[in-house]
C-alpha cells in the first residue's frame, strides 16, 4: 500500500483544482451531493485499472465530472448499502424508544414536569441496553464503510455489499492494508472536523459566510475521498493480482 502516492497523485492532474472545486460545489447541493461518493468509487476503479495495465496510458485517476449520471448512480448505490446496514440500528432505537414511551405512560407521575423524583431504574436500564447494543454495531458499521466503496467499484451493485463471504475474503487476504484504509479514512475525517471548527467563524461574514464555510468543508471532504479512493484502488488491484482470474475493471476517463 503506497500511502504517499495516494496523496501525491492529486496535484499531478493539471485540472485537479477545477475537479476539486466542482466537487465542493456539488457536495453542498442536497441529493446531488451523493455523487461525491460516486467520484471516490470511480477514482478507485481508475487506479485499479491503471495498476492492472501499467503499459496502457489511462490518464489521470481523477475523473472529470462529465459523466455525472454515473457518479450519482454509484453514489446512490453507496448510500443505499449504508442505509441497509443502518436498518438494525433504526429498528433497535425504535423498539427501545417505544418501550421508554410505554414505561413513561405507565408511570406518568415519575415523568411529570412537577415531579422531583428521578425516573425509574427501568428507564436507565433500557437506555443503557440501547447504548450497549448500538455503539458496538456502529463501530463495526463504520469499519465496513470503506468496503462498500470497494465492492461497488468492483461489482457495480448494491447487492455486492451483501456478499459477506467475498467481503470477508478481501479483508482476510489483505488485513493490514484494509486496516490502513479504515484508519487513514477516519483519521483524515477527524482531522478535517478539527480543522473546520475554528473556521466556523467565517459564517459570521454577512451574506456569503455560510457558503464560504460549506465550500471549504466540502473541498476538504473531496480531498479525503480522493485519497481514500486511491487507497481503495490499490487494494482492488492487489486483489486482482492475487486472483488472476478476476476480470479487469474498465476505467471511465471522459
Amino acid at each position: 500500500m503506497d500511502i504517499g502516492r495516494a496523496f501525491a497523485y492529486i496535484s499531478e492532474d493539471k485540472e485537479w483544482t477545477k475537479k476539486l472545486l466542482l466537487g465542493a460545489v456539488i457536495g453542498a447541493i442536497p441529493i446531488a451531493n451523493f455523487a461525491i461518493f460516486g467520484y471516490q468509487i470511480q477514482v478507485a476503479r481508475n487506479v485499479a485499472a491503471a495498476i492492472d495495465r501499467p503499459e496502457a496510458d489511462l490518464g489521470s485517476p481523477l475523473p472529470d465530472w462529465n459523466d455525472f449520471g454515473r457518479l450519482l448512480t454509484d453514489g446512490l448505490r453507496f448510500i443505499a448499502a449504508f442505509f441497509i446496514f443502518m436498518l438494525p440500528i433504526f429498528v433497535l432505537i425504535g423498539c427501545m424508544t417505544g418501550a421508554m414511551v410505554m414505561l413513561a405512560a405507565g408511570q406518568p407521575e415519575a415523568f411529570s414536569a412537577t415531579s422531583s423524583a428521578p425516573p425509574p431504574p427501568e428507564f436507565f436500564a433500557l437506555f443503557g441496553l440501547m447504548f450497549a447494543c448500538v455503539m458496538p454495531y456502529s463501530l463495526l458499521l463504520y469499519a465496513v464503510w470503506p468496503m462498500f466503496g470497494i465492492q461497488i467499484a468492483r461489482r457495480g451493485s448494491v447487492g455486492s455489499c451483501l456478499q459477506f463471504a467475498e467481503m470477508w475474503r478481501l479483508v482476510r487476504t489483505q488485513p493490514t492494508d484494509y486496516l490502513l484504509i479504515v484508519l487513514i479514512f477516519f483519521g483524515l475525517y477527524l482531522g478535517v472536523s478539527l480543522v473546520m471548527l475554528p473556521v466556523l467563524i467565517v459564517v459570521f461574514i454577512p451574506c456569503i459566510g455560510y457558503f464560504i464555510y460549506l465550500g471549504l468543508t466540502y473541498g476538504a471532504i473531496m480531498l479525503v475521498l480522493m485519497v481514500t479512493g486511491h487507497l481503495q484502488g490499490q487494494f482492488i488491484a492487489a486483489d486482482n493480482r492475487a486472483q488472476s482470474g478476476n476480470e479487469m475493471l474498465e476505467p471511465v476517463l471522459e
